[in-house]
């Protein structure tokens, strides 16, 4: 039986109308999917920013002693956190579970990210104390200071803060002085520097992405970074 040009038109009509519906059922469980996926970060600290924030440019150094720029963001996922080399609590804290998270990636599987250090400790950190540093944990890992303008700038784009280096508790007592560290409490390590303990997501676009506060564990940021680069 042919078809007349009417029931044409209505039977296409129905199949578009059709189409449209599963269109849109699609549609609703990959945004219920993203919903129920964001949730499931929250749970464990991780916010995916709603737009990515584009960063202005800066230059630091490695510790290769080789200039790092916001060019050098790009192609890999970047995670991004803000410490010292004498930090004596958070910064080693976080570092392990850096280095257990790293370790605990499938590289046959899993998309390999970078992991750096930004020192909020220019005046004492150089690039060949961040290299001594970053070998405890990971040779892989990056350790970036230098100029300490380009350093608060950049903290300040990933909404980091840091305060001035004070002596610790174990030196108080020992020395007179306004409650900067001495020169040999600085050599000694003596001196506590107030920081923003959150790692900040950098995508491969190099833009800013999410951010994952602590407590930092390594299986929450192996789950989480699974998640995001999915």
């Amino acid at each position: 039986m042919q078809l007349t040009q009417k029931r044409k038109t209505v039977f296409i009509a129905f199949l578009a109308f059709d189409v449209l519906v599963v269109m849109a059922v699609i549609a609703l469980f990959q945004i219920r999917g993203e919903r129920d996926s964001q949730a499931a970060l929250r749970e464990i600290g991780v916010t995916i920013y709603p737009q990515a924030r584009t960063l202005s440019e800066f230059r630091l150094l490695d510790q290769q002693g080789e200039f790092f720029t916001k060019v050098d963001f790009q192609g890999s996922w970047n995670l991004v956190f803000f410490g010292f080399t004498h930090c004596p609590d958070i910064c080693p804290l976080t570092m392990a579970e850096l280095a257990q998270f790293y370790a605990g990636l499938d590289f046959n599987q899993d998309v390999k990210p970078r992991v750096l250090l930004v020192t909020v400790d220019p005046e004492q950190d150089n690039p060949a104390s961040m290299a001594a540093y970053l070998a405890n944990y990971n040779e892989e890992f990056i350790g970036l200071s230098g100029d300490p303008e380009q350093i608060s700038q950049l903290a300040a784009q990933l909404y980091v803060g840091y305060g001035d280096a004070v002596e610790s508790a174990a030196a108080t007592g020992s020395h007179e002085h306004d409650g900067r560290p001495a020169e040999d409490d600085a050599a000694q390590g003596n001196y506590l520097i107030e920081h923003s303990a959150h790692i900040a997501v950098i995508n491969p676009q190099g833009d800013y992405y999410a951010v994952m506060r602590a407590p930092h564990r390594d299986q929450d940021l192996i789950k989480a970074f699974r998640e995001l680069v999915k």
